[in-house]
């Protein structure tokens, strides 16, 4: 490994890691000096199978490269496996630092096509497995004390922050992980834990399934492909370095482009004077009002009292990061 390397020293777990996206992540973290447990179930991209090569590919590919890395096959939708994921990081290399929550399925169904099985898997691993992998690493810090550079790095989607049509378990699960890392960055930073999303278009095995990205997720041979899934990491890497001041927050990328989203916003606010709403009073004062969203905002809010994350929260994440006098 060459260059700059920010997270030399740092420990970090990859899920998802054997193939697009959070292989990039795991060889962009390596290159960063990070060691890397790369966590791959080696399934399809709608949860079905396994193949522990998958892996160990990808921790080849990073000890070719003169970095150090260890493979974990485990299913992040088992809590006992998603413990045992944040162990072999700790016996391993000794410690953990970063989490990168990547792993991910799609069950592409409508609302009265998709089964039961469509709903439990695409939650169990997109959302659960995201809870269950954060729970254990800050169930480790909480029990060593607080300490500075840890981050978890959770992955939303484009389908999470602006629901479309053909998979809304895929869709709910992405939401789902959006909130979850706005609240689990309040609730971790005393422990000196910086908690964001990323909401990442780019090339995958789950968008190459979807015809209507035929032409979007084309890989081009000449000029930038803008959806490649390298261009994803840096970003990834930056939120897991000591560089990165922000928690509580989900950053878009596609390409070149690169967005930092605020939530989900109120578009309007109507106040009753002080009178209980009827069903007629709500009809009469919405009636002015455009049926339509015209369309989100790149940055939506819901205005919570103060900003989000809060100054206590921000300042929890300093009080660690501080040195000691």
């Amino acid at each position: 490994m060459t260059g700059s390397q920010p997270l030399a020293g740092k420990v970090a777990l990859v899920t998802g890691a054997g193939r697009g996206i959070g292989r990039a992540h795991a060889l962009a973290l390596a290159e960063a000096g990070a060691a890397v447990v790369v966590n791959d179930l080696g399934g399809g991209f709608k949860g079905e199978g396994a193949d522990p090569a998958t892996a160990s590919a990808v921790v080849a590919e990073i000890e070719a490269l003169g970095g150090r890395a260890v493979a974990d096959t485990g299913n992040v939708a088992d809590w006992t496996a998603a413990k045992a994921m944040v162990e072999a990081a700790i016996t391993a290399f000794g410690r953990i630092d970063i989490v990168v929550n990547n792993a991910g399925i799609c069950r592409f169904a409508e609302t009265d096509t998709m089964t039961p099985e469509d709903w439990d898997l695409t939650i169990a691993v997109n959302l659960t497995g995201t809870a269950a992998v954060s729970h254990w690493a800050a169930r480790h810090w909480r029990a060593i004390g607080p300490g500075a550079g840890r981050a978890i790095i959770n992955t939303s989607s484009p389908a999470g922050t602006n629901p479309a049509p053909g998979s809304p378990s895929y869709c709910a699960s992405k939401a789902g992980v959006a909130a979850f890392t706005i609240a689990a960055a309040t609730e971790l930073a005393g422990l000196g834990v910086r908690v964001n999303a990323i909401a990442p278009m780019a090339r995958t095995r789950m968008t190459l399934d979807v015809p209507a990205l035929d032409e979007i997720m084309k890989p081009v041979e000449t000029d930038f492909d803008r959806v490649a899934p390298e261009h994803v990491s840096p970003l990834v890497v930056w939120l897991a370095s000591p560089q990165c001041r922000f928690t509580g927050r989900v950053f878009g990328i596609e390409g070149d482009d690169l967005f930092l989203f605020e939530g989900w916003s109120a578009e309007h606010h109507l106040n009753n004077d002080g009178r209980p709403w009827s069903a007629a009073a709500i009809e009469s004062r919405l009636a002015e009002f455009d049926r339509q969203d015209r369309g989100w905002m790149i940055a939506p809010s819901v205005r919570l009292p103060g900003p989000s994350p809060s100054d206590e929260t921000l300042a929890a994440l300093e009080r660690v990061a501080a040195p000691s006098t």
